[in-house]
């Protein structure tokens, strides 16, 4: 061991289509609704990866979308997710009502890098298309943890869309769940 203090990564955790969008034109994914089943194995990898999540980081609109659907889930990950700290990214909000959550307005690429300097565990975020697309862009994601949703759409929000130049990534792992999805891990090379 070197002694040197490592820096936490910064883990993307998102669903895409087969044909590769992140959500429909309008920003909806209803084709993830709750008529989706997840499988026992992958609810417990998400409360795994929650479990050794120091913080979580959105953007405006899946910091809103989450402050409705978690504060009232008394689900093991639902608990997981209400207690851990929330750094939410906006220009227009000032406050979102979700316990441990604070709204910045500073650019991503200071406030990211600011908090994975931070000791702790790593920091996850949970989609959010355009908000995704700007921490790739900004060479800020550590670790890309892509579910491969069994369904095309045929059109939508392709996920890194506009990269300023290609990003090139090496596959860590995959696991093929029993209702469907596969995970993809990857990292940059």
């Amino acid at each position: 061991m070197s002694g040197e203090p490592t820096q936490r990564k910064l883990i993307l955790y998102m669903s895409m289509s087969l044909d590769g969008f992140a959500a429909r034109r309008d920003g909806t994914m209803d084709w993830l609704g709750e008529k989706q089943r997840h499988g026992a194995h992958r609810q417990r990898a998400v409360a795994e990866l929650l479990g050794q999540t120091g913080m979580l980081v959105l953007g405006r609109r899946g910091g809103e979308d989450m402050a409705q659907a978690w504060p009232s889930s008394q689900s093991p990950t639902g608990e997981l997710m209400n207690a851990l700290p929330k750094v939410v990214f906006s220009s227009t909000l000032t406050h979102v009502e979700w316990s441990n959550a604070r709204v910045t307005d500073r650019p991503v690429e200071e406030e990211v890098a600011e908090l994975k300097d931070q000791p702790g565990k790593d920091i996850v975020v949970f989609g959010g298309v355009s908000f995704a697309r700007s921490l790739a862009a900004h060479g800020l994601i550590d670790e890309y943890r892509i579910n491969v949703q069994p369904v095309a759409l045929g059109d939508g929000l392709p996920l890194l869309h506009g990269l300023p130049e290609p990003l090139r990534l090496e596959l860590v792992s995959s696991t093929a769940w029993a209702d469907g999805p596969i995970t993809h891990t990857y990292v940059p090379r």
